[in-house]
This record gives C-alpha cells, sequence and structure tokens, in this order.
C-alpha cells in the first residue's frame, strides 16, 4: 500500500510542476489537494504499522517473559 501511494505522490509532484511549468491553475489545485491528501494517508499508514509492530514487540515479551518464569519455577 506504501508503494502505491508513493507512485501516486511522485505522479502528482510530476504533474504539479507541469502545471506549475504551463501555469495552469485546473491542474495545480486539484494536484495540491491530491499531493495534501496522499501525504496524510502516508502518515496514517505508518502510524498504524509502527502500532502493529510495537504490539507484536510486547507479545514477544510477554512470551518470552512467561518462559523465563517457567524455567525459574522448574529450577526451585
Amino acid at each position: 500500500m506504501i508503494e502505491g501511494l508513493v507512485s501516486v505522490l511522485i505522479l502528482a509532484f510530476l504533474t504539479l510542476i507541469f502545471g506549475l511549468v504551463k501555469d495552469w491553475l485546473i491542474i495545480i489545485i486539484p494536484q495540491v489537494i491530491l499531493i495534501l491528501v496522499v501525504i496524510f494517508l502516508l502518515v496514517r499508514v505508518r502510524v498504524k504499522i509502527s502500532k502493529a509492530e510495537k504490539e507484536k514487540l510486547r507479545s514477544k515479551i510477554d512470551e518470552l517473559e512467561t518462559k523465563i518464569g517457567t524455567l525459574g519455577s522448574k529450577d526451585t
């Protein structure tokens, strides 16, 4: 999903540059809006990925703590 958003962002920037060179407001305004929306979506996706990775690490830590606890109780 991130790759798709990045490719849309690149195409939007290229189209925006073309619109600025030709001085066409009909191209510039929608491209600026598109760029803002894509950047917003990229940030949201990255935040969700970070949260998922954090939860995965937290569950892994809990699993390891449980294993350590069972090993400690077997030794005594």
